[in-house]
């Protein structure tokens, strides 16, 4: 119940922010071990997207998507991990945040996974839709 809330509220915060032209869509998500607040996130094509990922867990984590169109990536905390991870990544520390800022420039159903050894079999996964 308490994820179908914080999805409803993420989901109606991206609708606001949507109509409020080249502004970035700010967008919370908290990674606790071996899950995400959220397992879905919506984002308009074009319009960038400021997602604050905070750990709250006693591991790193991060977010990862494999292969997406994006534009204008940045983090305001990158954790130098030596690989890449797919096209969109951004890593955690536990107790820290980063914010990965991006603009998707194509529409489609992404999935999202924290590439930590065992934490997307484990359920450690969302979806991220552009429109």
């Amino acid at each position: 119940m308490k994820r179908l809330l914080l999805s409803l509220a993420l989901t109606f915060l991206l609708a606001a922010c949507a109509s409020a032209g080249d502004e970035a869509q700010a967008v919370t998500l908290k990674l606790k071990d071996i899950s995400y607040t959220s397992t879905t996130l919506e984002a308009a094509v074009g319009q960038p997207v400021a997602l604050t990922l905070i750990n709250e867990g006693a591991l790193e984590h991060d977010f990862s998507i494999k292969r997406i169109a994006v534009t204008g990536v940045s983090e305001s905390n990158p954790v130098d991990h030596g690989h890449t991870h797919g096209d969109l990544h951004a890593a955690v520390r536990p107790g820290e945040m980063n914010v990965l800022t991006f603009t998707p420039t194509e529409p489609g159903v992404y999935e999202f996974y924290c590439t930590v050894s065992g934490h997307k079999e484990a359920g450690m996964v969302g979806t991220l839709i552009v429109r």
